[in-house]
């Protein structure tokens, strides 16, 4: 082990001049480095790394550089002060003396950017310029820790109005696709898991944020996928970040129908025909929302979710393009797979109200369509507790449009006369009245 005593004797040698000063007080600070005694270590690393302009020999020095930060932190964590920052000053002028003596710009001035954050978190705008540097300088193969503070920062400053949403959109937009390719192009399963999770982080900071508006995200996607309109991943990214948004606007535009249909054909699921389904059913373009409520019902295996899907078709049968009898159908479909879907019954009660008024010959016979709605609405009930509620309003509502007893009279027909309601209803109903 190396004394005090051996240090000062090792370095007076070196001052006679018979041994290279600089090979002996690396020598010696690496005797305490690997004793992890850094603070003795500091003095004489601290000698050779103000010394290491004059040597020409690069190899020599790189342990000075590639030690250094261990040796400073530990100094920091016992400093308080003025002297601590001092000894921070130090750690940054590291980064600074190894790429003029190394170059790698990139590379060390990330270090730079991840110590000045670390230990000078309130200098963010000198940490944000030193991040775009590095993400000029190396493009898509920035290191994934610094591109992660590059999110960080770049936030920070939009939150503190230093940057426009623009420039924090591009900001995520170049980060997100650097990561993806690193991710993509990573061999080391260890390696391609860290920049995976840093990639996971980035895409939650921004959506969690104020800049990830609808405007945003489509001016800036937009041209992109105007130039490669079959990009899958990129497809994926923009579905995702819009599906985000915080109304329609963001699942209704145009930029994100074409993409989910993208992820759609690369991949055909209930689950996304579904979702284009539904959007489609909102834009009020009811002949593209039909094709993908179909899809996802054929490629739908779970009854409950396809008892949904058969509903919300009979939605977009009863508001969307008034066919009466597709919506029945279509409500009856949901009852086939589930037969205790009580919103099926609902919606045929409701089809019935809206489509069958013309169903009798006379002003008598139209009301008995009013006894087969609320049929539904009982039914629905009886199979769904859940919807009792709703059920009994809706009941209450109709029964008020039963023909009267007076009508019933001159009719020469008496209560708990069975009937059937024609036209394209064809129910056979029980006859009531209201007095």
């Amino acid at each position: 082990m190396v004394t005090v005593g051996m240090l000062f004797t090792t370095v007076s040698f070196a001052q006679d001049g018979e041994v290279d000063d600089f090979t002996v007080n690396m020598s010696t600070y690496t005797e305490f480095y690997n004793q992890k005694n850094y603070r003795d270590a500091y003095h004489t690393w601290k000698w050779c790394f103000d010394n290491s302009d004059d040597k020409a020999d690069r190899k020599t020095t790189k342990n000075v550089f590639i030690q250094g930060p261990t040796i400073l932190e530990n100094i920091i964590a016992t400093r308080e002060g003025e002297s601590r920052e001092a000894a921070i000053d130090t750690l940054l002028m590291i980064y600074d003396k190894r790429i003029k003596l190394y170059g790698q710009e990139a590379t060390y001035l990330g270090s730079k950017a991840i110590m000045l954050n670390k230990y000078r978190p309130q200098n963010q705008a000198e940490v944000y310029d030193m991040c775009t540097r590095v993400y000029e300088l190396a493009g898509n193969s920035a290191n994934y820790g610094v591109l992660k503070l590059y999110m960080v920062v770049a936030l920070n400053r939009y939150d503190k109005e230093e940057i426009s949403k623009e420039t924090m959109v591009n900001v995520y937009s170049s980060i997100s696709d650097a990561l993806a390719e690193q991710v993509e192009k990573e061999t080391k399963e260890d390696k391609k898991a860290k920049i995976a999770d840093a990639a996971t982080a980035v895409e939650e900071l921004f959506v969690n944020s104020s800049a990830a508006d609808c405007k945003s995200i489509i001016d800036v996607f937009s041209p992109k996928f105007d130039a490669d309109p079959t990009n899958v991943e990129l497809a994926t990214k923009i579905v995702k970040l819009l599906r985000n948004g915080n109304s329609d606007e963001c699942k209704l535009s145009d930029l994100y129908m074409r993409a989910a249909i993208v992820m759609y054909e690369n991949e055909k699921s209930s689950s996304s025909a579904h979702a284009i389904g539904q959007a489609y059913f909102k834009r009020g373009e009811s002949g593209k929302a039909e094709q993908y409520y179909n899809e996802a019902i054929s490629l739908e295996e779970n009854n409950s979710k396809k008892a949904d899907m058969y509903y919300e078709l009979g939605l977009l049968y009863f508001t969307g393009m008034n066919n009466y009898a597709k919506a029945r159908q279509a409500a009856r479909n949901a009852l086939a797979v589930d037969p205790n879907y009580g919103k099926a019954y609902i919606l045929i009660g409701r089809v019935y109200a809206a489509g069958g008024k013309g169903c009798g010959n006379d002003a008598f016979e139209n009301k008995w369509v009013y006894w087969v709605v609320v049929d539904q609405f009982q039914k629905a009930k009886s199979v769904d507790p859940s919807v009792t509620e709703e059920a009994n309003k809706l009941i209450s509502t109709y029964s008020a449009y039963f023909p009267k007893e007076s009508d019933a009279f001159w009719a020469d027909m008496k209560a708990g006369a069975t009937v059937t309601v024609g036209c394209w209803i064809n129910e056979t109903t029980t006859a009531r009245f209201i007095q």
